[in-house]
């Protein structure tokens, strides 16, 4: 099973339309990807992706057309008037992330659990059906 995330920037068709996307934006509402490990399991996938600071009713997960995508909105405090921010290296925003998964995975089965900042999905692998013998009569 070949599972890859899918990278826009790799996107030959929509590089120049990334170039100047919500990604460069500097400020609170930026656009970022979180780091998603997939690890292959005996009889499921293990998505595992970094969501510090994110609530879990702000985190929609869903599976079409063999692509899993992973979304939320990050909301950061806002400084009161008067404040002197010095340094601001914690992001806030939207992200989506796409994994292509085709059907290699039971969609209705998909767990999902966040713990500590994790976000882990498990997605147990499609059994492939055993091939019956079929007698074919001839003419």
């Amino acid at each position: 099973m070949n599972m890859l995330p899918r990278d826009p920037w790799f996107d030959r068709d929509s590089l120049w339309d990334n170039f100047f996307s919500p990604a460069f934006k500097v400020g609170d509402e930026a656009f970022f990807q979180p780091r998603v490990d997939i690890i292959d399991k005996e009889d499921s996938y293990l998505f595992v992706a970094e969501l510090p600071g994110v609530a879990k009713e702000d985190i929609k997960v869903h599976l079409e057309d063999g692509v899993l995508s992973i979304e939320a909105k990050i909301n950061q405090e806002h400084q009161q008037e008067g404040d002197n921010v010095l340094r601001k290296e914690r992001r806030s925003g939207f992200f989506k992330r796409n994994i292509n998964v085709g059907k290699a995975i039971q969609a209705k089965d998909i767990s999902a659990e966040l713990v500590n900042g994790l976000l882990m999905l498990r997605a147990p692998k499609l059994q492939p059906e055993p091939q019956q013998k079929q007698q074919i009569n001839i003419s």
